[in-house]
């Protein structure tokens, strides 16, 4: 099993027991990675884990443990001591990422758990009479029990964007341990819960600059802690946006003398194609802006890519075992980590979740002040919105699509040309289909996308979406990059929920917490953007460049028995036969081509890897 791992990590360490073994093999960055002596055990206890930790000063404290035994201890050190003392209530305390597995020989169980949002994989098998787990679902192919099969219904359901909010995987008889839970395994069976519930709001109604400086503190100290292992330099990802600066800035005014180099993909030089509305192509000069104003940024643009979307597949597959979500976006994010790679970086920030939380909009708030009867208020910040750019259809969609009854919204769809049903964006099987809308509608899925004005509510449907860790693993496998996203934080996800929805939109300003808390780390049109960056922004000419090799791998996609079930095949031949020429800023178009045709593609490449056709 450690061997079928081996690309994530080294030093390979076994405990063999009557009835029980486990072994781990470590990526060192962490400093204390050179006191990790894993598996560990005590008594009847033993441990695995996939771990950083960010808070160890705290943790040490509350565990009594002096500094000078804290600076030899690896992070599995301090975990291990954590659970001795506080077993499963230890999990709530700590801050980072981890995977881990506790045996406990005495009372025959296994106590299995993942971070918050699942930045650190951990996949299992129940067998007739076995359990085992792994890292990565290769650690669990190795076993000649464990099926090497995809999972023809859940291939589908990717396919419809439908959340994994179980812990069904892309594979037969392989389960996942979901994010922001523990999972306990004995002889009697297995039982799941989650570890953590949201903040309430805070009642304690502070000022506008108590909440800025609440937000910077919290944010500092998430980079702060998440620098740890990134030697002399470290790696981010800079946009034009709000998530990215925040993050890249942090990290300057707290890294020196060490560099931040910062990393912006763009279109090729001289692209002036067309983009969807209140959106901007080249972010590059905005980010040129920010790192300017810090001496110890190097700015890199990223700007082209020699890769074919069949090698981002083929790569991504080896690395991640899983679809490729976004092959457009991988061309130039795989650039960048690319690029890192030769600067010998061995941290790489990034800003995923800052939508959510730290530069939260704003707008699920707004569109609840009218359900409150605030006309003037309503209509004030709407004016406010559009004079930025942001199209009148958008503001309008967000207003009064959360009041509309569902067949109303759904006209409004089919009026501007949203899709109103799977046909138009996705490449799934026709009779699967309607076992798919079927399935989505009974969970309380809504595949209209019909907006919500509960902020809450819409922000922690976003936190929980999705699952990152295999993205991580394998950026770290192929790239021997940490990606490291500060504004997941666990104390910056309860801090921003915390604060009241409609601070994020004082003086009728979306963002308007993070724009005024960071505004004097930002240069000011940095901080005053309204539009979003379009990133892949000449995604069809590289698409078309590929078109060849695509109808090559649609063809190898067809020999692949099971892959039918899943795929509408034909459909896929349709997109590639009737690429368009122009209009690629058009909704409809992007979905069929940029997303559906993608993802098909994507869906069928995993199939076929899966089932060995060549």
């Amino acid at each position: 099993m450690l061997d079928a791992q081996k690309i994530y990590g080294s030093r390979p360490a076994l405990v063999v027991e009557d009835g029980y073994s486990c072994g781990r093999a470590l990526f060192s960055i962490l400093p204390e990675d050179a006191f990790d002596l894993q598996p560990l055990q005590r008594g009847p206890h033993l441990l695995v884990a996939d771990v950083r930790l960010d808070n160890r000063a705290e943790l040490a404290s509350a565990l009594a443990i002096p500094s000078p035994r804290l600076a030899r201890s690896s992070d599995a050190d301090l975990l291990f001591e954590a659970l001795l003392k506080w077993d499963g209530e230890a999990v709530p305390r700590l801050i980072g990422e981890f995977a881990f597995a506790l045996w406990d020989k005495a009372e025959q169980t296994l106590l299995l758990a993942r971070d918050l949002f699942g930045h650190r994989p951990l996949y299992f098998h129940e067998g007739a009479d076995f359990f085992a787990f792994a890292t990565m679902p290769s650690g669990l192919h190795a076993l000649p029990e464990v099926p090497r099969e995809f999972d023809s219904e859940a291939m589908a359901e990717e396919l419809a964007l439908l959340s994994f909010t179980g812990t069904r995987t892309h594979f037969r008889g392989i389960q996942r341990v979901t994010p922001g839970s523990i999972m306990g395994v004995g002889r009697s069976g297995a039982a799941t819960e989650r570890y953590w519930q949201p903040p309430a709001e805070r009642h304690d109604r502070l000022s506008a600059g108590e909440y800025e400086e609440g937000l910077r503190a919290v944010v500092d100290v998430a980079v702060k802690e998440q620098l740890r292992g990134a030697d002399s330099a470290v790696g981010s990802q800079l946009s034009g946006g709000l998530d990215s600066s925040i993050v890249t800035t942090s990290a300057a005014r707290q890294f020196a003398p060490g560099k931040v180099i910062a990393f912006t993909a763009a279109p090729r030089k001289d692209f002036d194609g067309p983009v969807p509305d209140a959106t901007i192509a080249d972010e590059s000069h905005l980010a040129a802006q920010t790192a300017a104003l810090y001496s110890n940024i190097e700015h890199v643009i990223v700007d082209k890519s020699n890769e074919t979307l069949v090698d981002v597949l083929d790569r991504q597959f080896a690395f991640m075992q899983q679809p490729t979500p976004g092959a457009c976006n991988s061309l130039w994010a795989r650039e960048i980590s690319r690029s890192a790679k030769a600067r010998r970086l061995n941290v790489m920030f990034v800003g995923f979740t800052g939508n959510l939380t730290a530069s939260y909009s704003g707008r699920e708030a707004w569109s609840g002040l009218l359900t409150r009867g605030r006309l003037l208020e309503v209509l004030g910040i709407g004016a406010r919105m559009n004079a930025k750019g942001i199209p009148l259809r958008t503001l309008g969609a967000q207003l009064v699509g959360p009041i509309l009854p569902r067949p109303l919204w759904a006209l409004a769809c089919r009026i501007y040309g949203r899709p109103t049903d799977l046909s138009g964006y996705t490449a799934i099987n026709p009779v699967l289909r309607a076992t798919v809308e079927a399935k989505a509608r009974a969970a309380g899925v809504d595949l209209l996308y019909q907006p919500s004005n509960d902020p809450v509510e819409a922000r922690l449907a976003g936190l929980f979406d999705g699952d990152n860790g295999n993205y991580f693993k394998g950026m770290l496998g192929e790239f021997g990059l940490s990606f490291r996203d500060p504004l997941s934080d666990r104390r910056v996800v309860e801090y921003c929920l915390s604060v009241p929805a409609e601070e994020y939109l004082r003086g009728g300003t979306e963002r308007s917490l993070a724009r005024r808390a960071f505004a004097d780390r930002l240069p000011r049109q940095v901080a005053d953007m309204h539009l979003r960056g379009y990133q892949g922004a000449d995604w069809y000419e590289k698409i078309e460049r590929d078109l060849p090799l695509l109808r090559q791998e649609l063809e190898v996609i067809g020999r692949c028995s099971g892959a039918a079930e899943a795929l509408d095949t034909e459909w896929i031949a349709q997109s590639l036969d009737s690429w368009p020429t122009g209009d690629w800023a058009r909704r409809d178009v992007i979905l069929r081509y940029r997303y559906g045709l993608l993802r098909g593609i994507s869906a069928g490449h995993f199939m076929r890897k899966v089932a060995g056709t060549n």
